[in-house]
């Protein structure tokens, strides 16, 4: 049997080790390799048994790092994106990049390129932006010499190669855009073919190409397409790519602005005029819509009563509507039994200058639209009958009425009555007060060999 001095000794022996591991300093204050001190203290103390006990201590895991894969890059146009803040190497090489030294021309281009290098195009985003580039005069072609070897590719970032690659460049013809030349001093003086205006470049894209010839007329698809041009327009400024151009950069910031505010609404009155107060006058009066007057279609390989939906009312319900409103202008004589007869017709281009909408509460249904005639900008002089601003009020029902608003712009045409009623139909267009329409070079090219008056 074991002396009580021997236990005694054992005894103090595992307090020591208990005080030892509760007294422990910290991770972050250990001295290095306290661990493998500890562990062996307790193997030369309690034998296996103890240094098995800390060895199957619980392991922290190792965090996994994550990879690039599946991984959702921004695409530079999320609805509260903003540029990063630039480093001090990304500041010079910008300056070294947009040195106002080089022309207004070298400046843009690179800015193109470095652009879409940055920015994730879907289709519909790279098409715009093509047709703007394009209606600003930068073009688009495949380069020579456009392969890149391993060695370049390895040298270069991805906003390099992307760069090399960028097929989007400034024609020779307007490599002099914005060098200021004096006539006295330049033998080879010519008046400039250019000039650098990016807002009016933005009018005509924005008010022009994006309704009419993309077709863009839900607010959603409106708003993609402006903010896409928007945000180019903030990057030139963010990089201060063009400092002398920086107040009219941000005036086209604001026309894309307006345009998101006019935009929609001109897509709901091209989807709501005439209204069926003309739309009823026209049928009975062989306006335009004499002619869309519903048919009952035959039975076609017994498909039952299928009737194929067309516009337009019928006579009966152009009369109808006629005659409850148009007791509203007392102004205007009609009888039923002598309908009035047409005594002008003219293809007009109007501007809003005012409208008028019945009090709240109100049985009248009729609002009134007074125009003037309106020449586009860029566009040959047009002569109306209807020049005074004061001279043409034109009906509609109230709840189109109040979507028109001063100086939208819409084409039409107008028909005058014997009895004093001038009514229209046949809506050719609804536009934003600013509009501008432009054509580049092959939009405005004509083959005369085409053209035969003989």
């Amino acid at each position: 049997m074991a002396s009580s001095d021997a236990i005694d000794a054992i005894v103090d022996q595992l307090d020591s080790l208990t005080a030892g591991t509760s007294d422990r300093p910290t991770a972050a204050a250990s001295p290095p390799n306290s661990r493998e001190q500890n562990a062996t203290t307790a193997t030369q103390a309690n034998g296996a048994g103890a240094a098995t006990e800390v060895a199957d201590a619980p392991k922290k895991k190792k965090k996994k790092r994550k990879g690039g894969k599946g991984k959702t890059l921004p695409s530079g146009f999320e609805e509260n994106f903003a540029e990063a803040p630039l480093t001090v190497e990304e500041y010079n090489k910008d300056k070294e990049l947009y040195d106002t030294r080089k022309t207004v021309a070298e400046r843009i281009e690179t800015a193109v390129q470095k652009y879409k290098a940055k920015r994730k195009l879907d289709p519909l985003r790279h098409q715009l932006l093509e047709a703007y580039y394009h209606l600003g005069g930068i073009k688009t072609g495949a380069k020579m010499f456009g392969g890149l070897d391993q060695k370049f590719i390895k040298e270069n970032d991805t906003e390099e190669i992307a760069r090399f690659k960028a097929t989007d460049y400034v024609p020779e013809s307007m490599k002099n855009v914005g060098v200021e030349r004096v006539e006295e001093l330049d033998d080879d003086y010519e008046d400039p073919e250019y000039t650098v205006d990016f807002d009016y470049v933005v009018r005509a894209f924005v008010t022009h190409k994006i309704p009419f010839d993309f077709g863009m007329k839900t607010p959603e698809q409106i708003e993609k397409a402006v903010n896409t041009i928007k945000n180019f327009l903030n990057y030139i400024l963010y990089h201060d790519v063009c400092p002398e151009f920086t107040d009219n950069i941000k005036q086209a910031v604001k026309t894309c602005d307006k345009a998101n505010e006019e935009l929609p609404i001109c897509a709901v009155l091209s989807d709501k005029l005439p209204g069926d107060f003309n739309k009823a006058c026209s049928t009975l009066f062989g306006g335009y819509w004499s002619y869309m007057t519903p048919r009952e279609w035959a039975k076609v390989d017994g498909e039952g009563d299928f009737k194929k939906p067309e516009p337009g009312f019928s006579k009966d319900k152009a009369l109808e509507i006629h005659r409850a409103l148009i007791e509203e202008l007392p102004h205007i004589t009609y009888n039923p039994n002598k309908p009035p007869k047409e005594i002008y017709k003219e293809y007009a281009s109007l501007e809003v200058i005012s409208i008028w909408l019945p009090e709240p509460g109100s049985p009248l249904k009729l609002g009134k639209i007074v125009c003037k005639s309106w020449t586009p900008e860029e566009s040959l002089p047009i002569a109306s009958k209807w020049s005074d601003p004061e001279s043409l009020t034109l009906y509609c029902e109230k709840t189109i009425t109040q979507y028109a608003y001063p100086e939208m712009h819409f084409g039409c045409t107008l028909h005058e009555l014997d009895n004093g009623l001038i009514y229209f139909d046949e809506i050719s267009g609804i536009m934003c007060s600013n509009f501008l329409e432009i054509r580049d070079e092959k939009e405005l090219e004509v083959d005369s060999d085409d053209l035969d008056f003989d």
